[in-house]
């Protein structure tokens, strides 16, 4: 859908939107930001006017607002893609867009999963997972929820803003990702394996007051 809410409006728990969905959990704040599993160096785009522009949108949360680092896209072409590769899989909750002024910022957003090789001509022709139309909102951040279900095991995805609102090219100063790291969650269930299946660790937990480990 193309429903948004501001980072301002956090929710916790499945929530119905404008958009008559039920979407799955959306948090605030950076304890959910997936910017430090993002391969950072790997990031691309195709049409940026300066090369390797691209990844200084990703940044922290609390820099989010910050309007030094920007990608533009090519003067009189409204189009981006960018390529966001993962450090390990992550499954993806929401994406926030913040955009330039003066009709530039992004209008349109397709997003792709997993694919290797997406050029312009693919995405106009691929069924993308989800579109958003984006709000042309200067004041503040807005914060988009995926359909959570169409964004799981996410190893690379490929955003494609195929119009902005008028303006001669399109500027991005921030796209941030929230959700969770698929491979965090196989670790903590791996500790809690490895925990239950060594007997010198459950008699010293017995020892300590029986402490359970959840």
């Amino acid at each position: 859908c193309g429903c948004f809410f501001r980072q301002s409006m956090a929710h916790s728990g499945p929530f119905r939107c404008q958009c008559g969905q039920i979407h799955a959990d959306v948090f605030d704040g950076p304890s959910n930001d997936l910017l430090p599993h993002i391969d950072l160096a790997g990031v691309c785009a195709l049409n940026e006017s300066e090369r390797n522009a691209c990844q200084r949108v990703f940044k922290p949360h609390d820099r989010r607002l910050e309007r030094e680092g920007f990608v533009d896209s090519e003067e009189d072409d409204p189009q981006l893609i960018i390529h966001v590769p993962f450090i390990s899989p992550v499954q993806i909750r929401s994406i926030s867009v913040v955009g330039g002024p003066d009709g530039t910022a992004p209008g349109r957003l397709l997003a792709f999963v997993n694919r290797e090789a997406l050029d312009f001509a693919d995405a106009e022709q691929t069924p993308p997972v989800q579109e958003w139309a984006l709000a042309d909102a200067e004041a503040g951040i807005l914060e988009y929820p995926t359909q959570f279900s169409r964004f799981q095991n996410v190893s690379r995805l490929s955003l494609f803003v195929a119009d902005n609102h008028g303006g001669d090219n399109t500027r991005i100063y921030y796209i941030g990702l929230s959700g969770v790291s698929t491979n965090l969650k196989r670790q903590a269930v791996q500790t809690v394996y490895e925990l239950r299946a060594n007997p010198e660790l459950n008699a010293l937990k017995d020892q300590v007051g029986g402490s359970q480990i959840i």
